[in-house]
């Protein structure tokens, strides 16, 4: 198949342009072409960019040295072959030197079908290798615009460690004045300390091996002060080992390892507060034992005494005696449950609660406590139920805790329980499990209130506006009794219509 070519032919003779497109079409070649004679249409013609110039050496009006002037001022890079009847050496050399890429005589065409396909490969170097000048460029430009832009600090240096360029970036990382570091060495703006880290580094990099790219260094200004960054490095080069470089990048960590020094001082020191926290919260529960103890002996003896007062002959205790006998004995009870309580609220601090498990009948018990609290629920007007499950209900317990358990629960439906009101005990039995639940119809608690009610001394703001007694530390007690006996505690309380907490106890 002939291969397209577009020819300009500057020829005053139409006869040997017909020869030199025949000779054109015998090399292999189908031309277009346009012949012209004088400046005007040489120009008009070179506006079409054709693929090739065939040029007679003197025509009247325009010789191909004028010709070739008019194509080098056009820029364009179309190729030049000169062609002529009779040329002196001295004249083939001016062509060329003008920029004809070939001459041949008219006489010697069968040469032209190789000198065309030479200049058009010639032509296709020169422009191949122009786009890869202009790529080059480009891409040096595009490296130099990023190089000098980029946030990270950035040096390009020789393998043996000379600094070739160094972005303002890395220049304002480094501590002290800013100097121009090309020409340096990289180890010079290194902590001596990490000098081994970035050579270890560089080395196996120019080995061709896989060098570990997590560092932390520090770059060490003339003043002595520490900029610490993230290192890496890459080697760069095109297939010659003595073009290789190597570009090094910085990231400042500075701010971060000033956060994580401040951050583990901070451990530090929490550690320390926390120790002396832990170490104050063992004497408080030290010495709360220790009183609690002391007070609870003293205060049984008074309790033993003002009910032996009570249960005497009304002969023996006047009317006005009997009812101060009566505050003493009510008073005295009331301090004994709140050292129960403190003493209760030590062990579980210490962590020395344990459960004394023997069988105990939870419904006998809840009856028990229901005769106990009948006093002081009637004073209040609020009326104790209970709803039992059928026959014994017995599960491994220990049968004082599970007694405060429900003697907290049931102080509370009272308290809080407005006159006129109703506090229920129901009972029932699972396949592995009895549920106690201790119900009423009090006024409710707050949701915003209910997550924290089983924290140690924490008390509804129902309990101070209404000034009821308690120390914020039944709940927590309960708690902590259900879940030693492998239980679980659960409230639910809807404003206005009361409140429910249900104690599972395994059977």
């Amino acid at each position: 198949m002939s291969a397209p070519l577009d020819v300009l032919l500057l020829e005053d003779s139409a006869l040997d342009a017909e020869l030199l497109v025949l000779e054109l079409r015998r090399a292999g070649f189908s031309p277009t072409w346009r012949r012209v004679d004088d400046r005007e249409g040489y120009l008009a013609a070179l506006a079409g960019d054709p693929d090739i110039v065939l040029a007679d050496y003197s025509l009247p009006q325009l010789t191909a040295l004028d010709a070739l002037e008019l194509l080098r001022d056009s820029g364009q890079d179309i190729p030049v072959i000169v062609v002529s009847g009779a040329m002196s050496e001295e004249a083939c050399v001016e062509a060329l030197r003008h920029g004809a890429v070939d001459y041949l005589l008219k006489d010697r065409l069968t040469r032209l079908g190789p000198a065309v396909e030479h200049a058009l490969e010639q032509r296709r170097l020169v422009r191949e290798r122009a786009r890869a000048r202009l790529a080059s460029t480009r891409h040096q430009q595009r490296f130099r615009a990023a190089f000098d832009n980029a946030p990270l600090g950035m040096a390009v240096t020789t393998p043996g460690g000379e600094i070739l360029e160094a972005n303002p970036a890395l220049v304002a990382m480094v501590p002290g004045p800013r100097v121009d570091l090309r020409g340096g060495r990289l180890t010079a703006v290194v902590a001596e300390e990490d000098h081994a880290v970035v050579e270890d580094h560089v080395r196996a990099l120019v080995d061709g091996g896989d060098p570990v790219t997590n560092h932390e260094i520090r770059l060490r200004g003339s003043d002595g002060a520490v900029t610490w960054t993230h290192y890496t490095a890459s080697l760069i080069h095109d297939g010659d080992p003595a073009a290789r470089r190597l570009v090094h990048q910085f990231l400042d960590i500075t701010a971060r390892r000033r956060a994580e020094q401040e951050l583990v001082r901070q451990a530090e020191e929490l550690t320390r507060t926390n120790a002396e926290l832990q170490e104050l919260d063992r004497l408080k529960s030290t010495f709360v034992a220790t009183v609690s103890h002391e007070l609870r002996t003293p205060l049984s003896n008074i309790c033993g005494y003002t009910e032996m007062l009570t249960e005497a002959d009304e002969t023996d205790l006047g009317p006005a005696q009997r009812r101060m006998v009566e505050v003493v004995d009510r008073n005295a009870g009331r301090l004994l449950a709140l050292i129960e309580d403190l003493l209760t609220f030590a062990r579980t601090e210490s962590g020395t609660l344990s459960p004394n498990l023997t069988p105990v009948d939870v419904q006998e018990l809840v009856e028990q406590v229901l005769r106990d609290l009948g006093p002081s629920a009637s004073a209040a007007g609020v009326t104790l139920r209970t709803r039992p499950a059928p026959g014994p209900v017995v599960v491994p317990a220990d049968r004082l805790q599970v007694e405060r358990v429900l003697v907290n629960l049931l102080s509370n439906a009272v308290k809080f329980t407005s006159p006129g009101g109703t506090a229920v005990v129901s009972t029932q039995v699972g396949e592995s499990t009895v549920a106690v639940t201790v119900a009423d119809d009090g006024p409710g608690i707050p949701v915003e209130e209910q997550a924290r009610l089983f924290q140690r001394f924490f008390r509804a703001h129902d309990a101070y506006t209404r000034q009821i007694p308690g120390t914020g530390l039944g709940l927590s007690i309960a708690r902590a009794i259900v879940e030693a006996h492998g239980g679980t505690i659960e409230l639910t309380s809807r404003p206005g219509t009361g409140t429910t907490v249900v104690v599972t106890l395994p059977r």
